[in-house]
């Protein structure tokens, strides 16, 4: 047996990513990990979460894993995937997957978990030409502090992917749960098709023109329209700096939050070449009585300089996005480059989170990082392909012997 990859919690980033693609990556290659001291850069003692729980529950189960010292507050387990990958499941050919959390634990982290595991397990499946889809419901919180939304997984995250190679993702909010104001649950399905063949190296190097930018606002009612005033001096004043041309195109929704303590802005924008990169904030200050003017001000100001500077560095990912694209960068195959852009003629250094992700991807799959952004992946299932592929070919061999065979009787 193996002996499990020693992971330390505290890692640069010390939280709750470093186990989430840890045990995504060791339930894909089936290599066994230990973790000790898990989130132990976090305040309150770190250790498991309800949210991180259920995802290393999926993973084990989907991979048949050994796991111990699994729990809630647990600062350390031990994952070693037994079998093949996906083999058995249920959803392997398409079909449903439900996952539930009892807490408004942020449903776009637990899809951070699974996603790259429900694309990539099926390559080399027997069944390749299948195209069935796989729905995912996750029950949890939709809009939460310090997580991805589903708006922002939608509008960014999904559609960068599919500039990638991946097929498209569809998303769909049954209800929306929340983090602010009172705590709530909601459910959102995720539609996708899974690989079949290992995905290509990708080169996300030019950003082009922005062309256009769309804010989302989620907020209470009575505040719709101090919003859309507050959006549209900002993008008067602000206009040549976002898009750097005469020309725009600003598009503005608005959504009822149904609470008066849920405030959420985004704010996306789309160039020439396909690139999103997108900026948000649910506001997780105290709401004040009379206060709610100033409020607004500070969130459109925030969040918009949040995206000038984005936009500032000429990069092709905003900084969330970057380390999202780490594992698809690690598994592909051939050299994939993310460009991230520059700062005073300097490259962008990547976020704490993308440097914790090189580092796993590191230790778990030996891919490294250049100061450009590229990555020479392993060309995940390349093997399986070449397996199943062998597969098939036996097959047929054995069914033009056996016609042989009866033919000749």
């Amino acid at each position: 047996m193996a002996i499990p990859i020693h992971l330390e919690g505290t890692t640069l980033e010390g939280g709750g990513q470093l186990l989430r693609l840890a045990t995504c990556l060791s339930a894909l290659t089936s290599t066994p990990i230990n973790i000790t001291n898990i989130r132990g850069k976090r305040s309150g003692g770190g250790g498991l979460k309800a949210q991180h729980l259920t995802c290393v529950q999926w993973l084990g189960n989907a991979s048949h894993a050994r796991i111990s010292g699994v729990g809630l507050k647990s600062k350390e387990i031990t994952f070693t995937p037994q079998s093949s990958i996906a083999i058995g499941s249920e959803w392997r050919n398409g079909g449903d997957i439900r996952i539930k959390q009892n807490t408004p634990g942020s449903v776009n982290l637990v899809l951070q978990a699974v996603l790259p595991y429900l694309l990539f397990a099926n390559i080399g499946s027997a069944d390749a030409e299948m195209e069935e889809k796989i729905r995912v419901k996750i029950t949890g919180g939709t809009n939460v502090s310090n997580s991805p939304s589903c708006d922002y997984i939608e509008q960014v995250l999904a559609p960068m992917l599919s500039l990638i190679g991946i097929p498209p993702i569809e998303i769909q909010i049954h209800s929306r749960g929340w983090s602010q104001g009172d705590a709530s649950l909601g459910s959102v399905t995720y539609s996708m098709t899974s690989l079949r063949k290992p995905l290509p190296a990708f080169q996300l190097c030019e950003r082009g023109h922005v062309k256009s930018i769309r804010a989302t606002i989620i907020a209470p009612k009575d505040a719709e329209q101090r919003f859309r005033d507050e959006l549209d001096v900002m993008f008067e004043r602000r206009e040549e700096r976002m898009f750097r041309s005469t020309q725009s195109d600003v598009q503005i929704t608005f959504e009822d939050s149904m609470h008066g303590k849920r405030f959420y802005l985004l704010l996306v924008a789309t160039t020439t070449t396909g690139v999103r990169l997108g900026r948000d904030w649910l506001y997780d200050h105290g709401v004040r009585v009379g206060k709610i003017d100033s409020t607004i001000s500070n969130i459109v100001r925030k969040v918009s300089s949040d995206l000038i500077e984005e936009l500032d560095h000429e990069g092709c990912v905003d900084e969330y996005m970057r380390d999202q694209l780490v594992v698809f960068q690690a598994l592909a195959s051939g050299k994939s480059t993310v460009y991230g852009g520059k700062r005073k003629e300097a490259l962008l250094e990547p976020s704490l989170h993308a440097k914790t992700a090189h580092w796993v991807a590191k230790e778990l799959i030996d891919v490294h990082f250049d100061d450009d952004g590229g990555c020479e992946g392993v060309g995940f299932g390349a093997d399986q392909q070449h397996n199943a592929a062998e597969s098939v070919a036996d097959g047929k061999i054995a069914e033009g012997l056996k016609q042989l065979h009866v033919d000749g009787n």
